[in-house]
């Protein structure tokens, strides 16, 4: 029996209905789309094809769509693009569903915004809304697919979708592993463990510069999950939730991408995995540091304190071996190759330990 279960949903009053459906008359239109927004994607993606307006999602939003479909064009802020952050910029309206963006707070968005949320003491909190209304996004959707007209301009569309695809291409470039024949940079991690995993995995983020990673380089299927407590300096959650993950569903591949970090502050986890045999893969950024906090310091111009960020790691392979689960190793571009399928294919909970991924230095933002 479920634990937590979601509460009833519910449609906004047809007054509100018939307000928010005046954002046809708007020449751009953005849809945000939340957590809150999964099971609508069908409605999300005929409501966008009707007014022309591009899908962006927040982090919890990712997984709603495939990566690849072309109107869902990315995140806004550190996980996120150029491409969605101009066209929230630019548009005449954004139209913010089942979610409330903290970025917004440093974007002066020109636009009217119009929020939907379940929870009304949110609307507003993030930006300031022209209108806010207590709903749930999937039968508001519906609702609003009746009484929107079509619109023929495809011009804000067109180019948002150029610009997505230059994003695209870059994100590309950067998790090429031929980029570097001696170093594995952390887009390559991601984008591999992208590649080589099931249809329908569930993926669980860690908190720090490996979500930045995961949330840019991971091309979601449609049918795969990504999870994670996405609060701020909630580190160490990963392995916890997806051993959680893995307990209600053997049969599911389930992957841990975890900061070495966060992965050291509860290493026992790997132990709780290995206990009851959960096939658990546990994915590591090692660059022996808290990234994040460095790329933090260096934007606000400070130097990191070292002593405190930085630290000495085992040998996470040798670790998972130890605890009598399976460990493999990667130092170098052509490692990652071999290590990253082997360790999906193997039974039995697994550590992939690529190792100077990301390792941040002064002067640089940990590409």
């Amino acid at each position: 029996m479920a634990t937590l279960k979601p509460g009833p949903e519910f449609a906004a009053i047809d007054e509100d209905i018939a307000e928010i459906a005046r954002i046809d008359k708007a020449d751009s239109v953005v849809i945000m789309c939340g957590g809150g927004c999964r099971g609508a994607a069908d409605v999300l993606c005929a409501l966008s094809d009707r007014l022309k307006a591009p899908l962006i999602h927040s982090v919890k939003g990712k997984d709603i769509m495939p990566y690849d479909d072309p109107r869902w064009m990315g995140g806004i802020g550190m996980i996120g693009t150029k491409a969605v952050y101009n066209a929230v910029m630019g548009c005449d309206l954004l139209l913010m569903l089942a979610r409330t963006i903290p970025t917004l707070i440093f974007c002066q968005v020109k636009g009217t915004i119009i929020q939907v949320d379940e929870r009304p003491q949110v609307l507003g909190r993030r930006a300031p809304t022209v209108l806010g209304v207590a709903g749930s996004a999937h039968p508001i959707l519906k609702l609003l697919l009746d009484k929107v007209a079509s619109k023929d301009d495809t011009r804000f569309w067109d180019k948002v979708t150029q610009e997505r695809q230059k994003w695209d291409d870059m994100l590309d470039k950067q998790a090429d592993p031929a980029r570097s024949k001696d170093r594995i940079h952390p887009q390559a991690v991601a984008r591999a463990v992208s590649d080589l995993a099931k249809p329908d995995p569930v993926f669980t983020l860690d908190t720090g510069l490996n979500t930045l990673w995961s949330g840019n380089w991971i091309r979601q299927s449609g049918s795969q999950r990504i999870i994670g407590s996405f609060n701020n300096a909630a580190v160490g959650t990963a392995l916890g939730q997806a051993n959680g993950v893995q307990a209600l569903d053997r049969s599911r591949q389930v992957i841990a991408l975890c900061g070495d970090g966060g992965f050291n502050m509860l290493m026992c986890e790997f132990l709780t995995a290995v206990h009851p045999k959960l096939p658990v893969k546990v994915v590591i950024f090692n660059n022996s540091a808290f990234g994040l906090i460095t790329l933090e310091a260096e934007s606000v111009g400070l130097p990191p304190f070292r002593q405190g960020i930085e630290f000495p790691n085992p040998d996470f392979a040798a670790l998972a071996r130890a605890y009598g689960g399976h460990g493999f190793a990667a130092t170098k571009p052509g490692e990652l190759k071999a290590a990253v399928p082997e360790a999906f294919a193997i039974d039995g909970p697994a550590i992939v330990d690529a190792e100077s991924c990301g390792r941040p230095h002064l002067g640089s933002n940990a590409t």
